[in-house]
């Protein structure tokens, strides 16, 4: 089974909880509990997923909770399931109707470079 996973990914599923300091190399798929230090190219929080502290990442896709500190350098989009709380800084943002976003909002310049 472990052949399936894609290298450099992390998935946290449903009922799953984490506390810690993590470097994802690609992608970062939460359905249950981070808490700590998450930084990912991508991070994608499903519906039930809950992330609390600080987040950062190229691209960052919210269905369920962020909480504290987010950081997305060059996309941030707010589902309409998600939530965002917190400090957050964004190049790029997006809200679906019935999207949540409270707190401190930063946004950064759009230099960014993919290479």
């Amino acid at each position: 089974m472990a052949d399936n996973n894609q290298n450099g990914c992390l998935t946290v599923g449903e009922g799953v909880k984490l506390t810690g300091t993590f470097v994802v190399p690609d992608i970062a798929s939460i359905s249950g509990t981070i808490e700590g230090e998450l930084t990912a190219r991508e991070i994608l929080v499903g519906s039930t997923g809950v992330l609390k502290g600080k987040v950062t990442a190229e691209v960052v896709d919210v269905r369920g909770e962020i909480h504290d500190n987010l950081s997305a350098k060059k996309s941030l989009f707010i589902r309409s399931t998600g939530k965002v709380i917190g400090t957050v800084q964004y190049a790029e943002i997006e809200i679906e109707k019935g999207g949540d976003l409270q707190g401190n909002l930063l946004k950064s310049d759009s230099g960014y470079s993919a290479s």
